[in-house]
């Protein structure tokens, strides 16, 4: 029977958030110069490298982007889906892939509009868009559990368990710190960034490989896919060693383990999902049969 090093796992992240919170963009908060704009919560709850829905209500649409952001360069849209990059005073640039988004690429970054007039109420939501690798990674851990329950009745003259049960989960990832990035990996700083988010919570998703095919060819994947909830993070500082950061989670809905290939959406070129119309859900890759 063949046994596997842990050299062969790897953790994958893909960025998501609870819920959806509301602002407002006064003509104030543009910044054409710099093409950055700032809003009540985006410091709090926007990282830099999250893909970031803005949608309005406002009959002249997002007038804080130019004509010429929109595929059309001719109607302003009410909506529109960007990477950002947030700067220490919850500033944002916004770009149209994550590479450019976290590495801020100037030369890529869209350009901003001066508007007048009343503000602008806006809603913002963070996606998910795709997998990511997250660097640094020593180890990590992952607990399940099945909540037996309890069915006894009056009448009943032993206990009875209903067999099914609850899964829940939980689990430890510990990495090396790091706060730079090239666009390919996440950083362990994300995750530390994570439970700090007020309004938008600490969730992500997460594929926790034990085998990994693009390490070794001859291999299958096997891993864990999980919606999880960021739960306490810690940070280790030793003079004579590297920073080392412990982050624990919980799930947050289904657990699956799963050999083949992590479910990834089909993107256009410009890194965004196809909508299927007839039922506004998202069109997956065909796994390998």
């Amino acid at each position: 029977m063949t046994v596997f090093l842990g050299q062969y796992g790897k953790v994958k992240l893909r960025r998501n958030a609870q819920g959806t919170f509301a602002s407002e963009i006064s003509p104030d908060d543009v910044n054409i110069t710099l093409n950055r704009v700032g809003f009540d919560g985006s410091l709090e709850n926007l990282l830099t490298g999250d893909r970031v829905d803005i949608s309005t209500n406002d009959a002249r649409g997002l007038v804080c982007f130019p004509l010429a952001t929109w595929p059309d360069a001719t109607t302003i849209k009410k909506s529109i889906s960007l990477f950002v990059n947030v700067n220490q005073a919850g500033g944002l640039r916004f770009f149209r892939a994550f590479s450019d988004a976290v590495n801020n690429v100037r030369a890529n970054e869209l350009a901003l509009a001066d508007f007048a007039g009343a503000p602008l109420a806006i809603s913002v939501t963070v996606r998910d868009v795709d997998f990511n690798l997250l660097g640094n990674v020593t180890s990590y851990e992952i607990n399940t559990d099945r909540e037996a329950i309890d069915t006894t009745v009056l009448s009943d003259k032993f206990k009875q368990q209903y067999t099914a049960g609850l899964i829940s989960g939980n689990g430890t990832i510990n990495c090396m710190f790091s706060y730079e990035s090239t666009g390919v990996e996440e950083t362990p700083l994300l995750m530390l960034q994570l439970i700090q988010r007020v309004e938008l919570g600490a969730a992500f998703d997460c594929a926790l490989f034990l085998t990994d095919n693009e390490t070794d060819s001859s291999l299958q994947n096997v891993y864990y896919e999980i919606s999880a909830l960021v739960t306490s993070a810690g940070v280790t500082v030793n003079t004579d060693s590297v920073i080392e950061c412990t982050i624990n989670f919980v799930s947050a809905g289904e657990i699956r383990l799963l050999v083949g290939r992590p479910t990834g959406y089909v993107l256009q070129e410009n890194d965004d999902k196809i909508r299927l119309e007839q039922n506004l859900d998202y069109l997956l890759q065909e796994t390998e049969d």
